[in-house]
Order: C-alpha cells, then structure tokens, then sequence
C-alpha cells in the first residue's frame, strides 16, 4: 500500500482531531504527487467521512500545489451544490474559505441560517475571510447574522469578521458589536470590545474597564484599550501592569496610548 494510502486510512479511522489534521499535514507534506487525485476521489465517495477528508486536503492543497486552484475550485462548488450531510458540507464551505474563492459566496450565503451548527461555523469563517473590502450587502447582513448565533464559535467569528477582519461601520455594526460585548463567549466579548474600540465607539469603555480588571484579561482586551486610546481605562491599566498577569508589552503599549503619549512614526 502507498504510503498516501496508509495516511489516508489512519485519517478516516482516527475521531481525535489534533490528530486527524496532523495526519493532513502529513499527506500534504509528504505525499504531494498523488494527493490532488486521491483528495478528488474522496470527495465523490458515498462516505461521508470520506467526502469530509476529501473537502479537507482540497482546502489545503493549493499551498502545496498552486496551479491546482482551478479544479479544486470547481470540483469543491459542485460538491457545494450536492451536498446534503452536515459534516462534509461543512468541510466544502471551510475549503473554499481556505482557497480563498469569493466567487463562491452566493452559494455560501444561502447556508448562514443551516440547522448544523458545524456548518454555520464554516459558514462564518468563510464569509469574514474571503469576503472583498467594502462588504457587499450580502456578506453584512449574514455576519450580522451569526453574530446572534446560538453557537458561541460562530459568534466568534461572525464578530472577527465584522469587527476585524472588515472596516464596515455604522449603527447595525455598532449594535451587534455592543450586544456582543456582553457575550457568554470570551472570545466573541473580546473581539466585540476590540471591533467597537477601533471605531472608538466611546460605549466600549465600561466594558473594557471589566474586562481589564478580570485576573482572566486576554492579550486582544489590552490591544482593544490600546486602540480605544481613552484615559478612563489608565487606572485599570496601570493595576493590570502592577500585577503583571498581562503581556507587558502590550499593557505599557495601551497606557501610552491611553495617556496620549504614542506618537506614531512618519514616514521619511
């Protein structure tokens, strides 16, 4: 058996995932000659397990084989068009998310209401990162969308797409962004704060302050208090540097900012 054979078979029968994108890599690294047919086969199988790892090499496979991105697309908007499982749909969307085919959004848009939330995942990553600057209608309204979500790593992403990943303004964004900001999720609050503070958007404030004094701050809060540039949040700042439970680098950052010392440098 074909060594691409044998990590092929160890994908499919592996359900750890650390493991499984591991073996990925390894078909990618190790296995490049053959590893666009086989993906291709995969992804016409009546499995679908196998159809999911197909989706999943395709989706990495143009780092390693540019002049693949042709067929890769068609064949992974094809399979969009037919696809009905959870699992390999959600796998196709992500793929096309990683090629980086924003022709392929219209056929995206449709799903950010799928009842799989494993495919509204995917959904969401794939509309916040292959969506072209400004954002179409369309793009805006499905991340406003999953930014409501009932899943808090859809939320997530809707909101980094929204907040980061896109320069869209007005009062819509705002308004998610600021329910956002007092999310269940961690990591959606802190890409919310981080979406309203570089639109300074002066309601971000309070909650940053919270956010600042929780002995659990992550580094994207301090970077959200860096680019709200308000004096309200020096106090919080300078307790989070006294304690050190922060990157330093990143809190002595905001307290410049905050304090209106950071001049950044001109072009010469």
């Amino acid at each position: 058996m074909r060594p691409l054979d044998v990590r092929i078979e160890a994908a499919l029968g592996t359900f750890d995932e650390d493991c499984r994108w591991d073996l990925i890599g390894g078909i990618l690294a190790e296995c490049p000659d053959d590893v666009l047919e086989a993906a291709l086969i995969l992804l016409h199988s009546d499995l679908d397990r196998k159809r999911t790892l197909g989706a999943d090499i395709l989706g990495r496979v143009v780092g390693v084989e540019p002049n693949s991105g042709p067929v890769v697309v068609e064949a992974l908007i094809a399979s969009l068009t037919v696809e009905k499982s959870p699992a390999p749909l959600a796998s196709i969307v992500a793929a096309l998310g990683h090629v980086g085919n924003a022709e392929s959004l219209g056929r995206i848009f449709p799903l950010a209401d799928h009842p799989s939330p494993e495919v509204r995942l995917a959904v969401a990553f794939a509309i916040a990162t292959i969506s072209p600057q400004p954002l179409t209608p369309e793009a805006r309204v499905a991340l406003l969308r999953l930014c409501r979500d009932a899943d808090p790593e859809v939320r997530d992403w809707a909101t980094f797409g929204l907040g980061t990943l896109s320069d869209a303004d007005g009062p819509d964004i705002r308004a998610a962004l600021l329910a956002r900001a007092e999310d269940a999720s961690r990591e959606a609050r802190a890409e919310a704060l981080f979406g309203l503070a570089v639109r300074r958007d002066p309601r971000a404030v309070p909650h940053l302050i919270r956010a600042l004094q929780s002995p659990l701050v992550v580094g994207l809060e301090v970077d959200a208090a860096a680019a709200a540039a308000d004096p309200r949040l020096l106090p919080a700042l300078w307790a989070l540097k006294q304690a050190g439970i922060a990157d330093q680098i990143r809190v002595l950052r905001a307290i410049d900012r905050c304090s209106g010392r950071y001049r950044p440098t001109l072009p010469s």
